[in-house]
């Protein structure tokens, strides 16, 4: 029997696809084929997509010219490295109708947004939230590509990559997404968060995508072997910069201070917000995955400090965004271990 909370619902379109826009074919041409290429199921219920959305989305990024990936070789010209089943989309695309790949340039080049916002709209449809309502006509776009261009034999011939690439993630997620899930505080029998599986990405890719019916978590093709770690990890940063926005910044009294130590020692994040959810995200995806000491011990010499004590202060009964900023004052005296 499945866990409660991550009870799914079943494929009859109601998550599996978008609600349809007035005049748009969109739903046809895309939806009809999400029986074949469409889920499989931990044992605790958690599901885990190939979605057809997502496919053609980012068939039409890489067309376009979204190269991301590690570099195989740098010099004299540097070649990326894909995985099969980007290779082959890529190399079937490089001689399909130019029509459709103009008209979408032109539809990014106005619409010049993250891709996650775009990952929104596909997954969420119209009524997906912040940005992902002003791309209108995008649902227009994929079905022209649908029409003009070989996708449909393209999805069936990467389909054996995708369900092993699944099937590879069914045994690691449901205990750490069950944990993840009580430690964000997020509603009991509410939709349980999902992954999509996107092999025409770069490796190792996470993106949490706020869908407006639950967080889905976009995974790129595995580097190694399936890691739970980051999947966790970028559920909560969603999650919690969502609850967050705009609270940590000026409030957290040290953290501009503890941003400029931790860019030092090799940090990323830009603000002291992004920061701060960051400390928050990492601790509690290690605490969720039962990681070992060096694990908080390699963060720290990264730059992400006092991960251990804000990993006890998960053990409160209350949501996370109640004691962040306490958590947060906590951690920030405790030094990073020196390289």
């Amino acid at each position: 029997m499945r866990a409660p909370h991550l009870a799914v619902l079943p494929l009859l379109g109601l998550l599996a696809s978008p609600p349809a826009v007035a005049g748009s074919t969109a739903q046809v041409s895309i939806a009809s084929e999400e029986d074949w290429f469409a889920s499989q199921y931990t044992p605790g219920g958690l599901e885990v997509r190939a979605d057809v959305r997502v496919f053609t989305l980012y068939a039409l990024l890489n067309r376009a010219g979204h190269d991301a990936g590690p570099v195989e070789r740098a010099h004299p010209v540097p070649v990326i490295r894909y995985t099969p089943a980007r290779a082959r989309v890529r190399q079937v695309l490089a001689s399909a109708p130019d029509a459709v790949l103009t008209e979408a340039r032109a539809y990014f080049a106005a619409h010049p947004e993250p891709v996650e916002v775009y990952l929104a709209r596909v997954l969420g449809g119209p009524k997906a939230p912040g940005r992902a309502a002003s791309l209108t006509g995008l649902e227009e776009l994929l079905a022209r590509a649908e029409q003009e261009w070989p996708l449909t034999a393209l999805r069936a011939e990467t389909l054996p990559d995708f369900r092993f690439e699944q099937r590879a993630w069914l045994p690691l997620l449901d205990a750490p997404v069950q944990q993840a899930t009580r430690l964000l505080g997020l509603p009991e029998g509410g939709p349980a968060p999902r992954v999509v599986v996107n092999l025409l990405e770069a490796e190792g890719s996470v993106r949490p995508v706020d869908t407006g019916q639950g967080w889905v978590i976009v995974v790129g093709p595995v580097t190694r072997t399936p890691d739970a770690e980051p999947v966790v990890r970028e559920l909560a940063r969603g999650v919690l910069s969502s609850r967050l926005s705009g609270r940590l910044g000026a409030r957290w009294a040290g953290g501009a201070a503890a941003l400029k130590d931790a860019r030092a020692r090799g940090a990323g994040e830009g603000t002291v917000e992004e920061y701060g959810v960051a400390l928050l995200s990492r601790a509690l995806a290690l605490t969720a995955t039962g990681a070992p000491a060096g694990a908080y011990e390699a963060a720290g010499r990264d730059g992400y400090f006092g991960l251990k004590t804000l990993s006890r202060s998960f053990e409160e009964a209350r949501p996370v965004d109640a004691w962040a900023l306490d958590g947060l004052a906590r951690a920030v005296p405790q030094q990073a271990p020196r390289k």
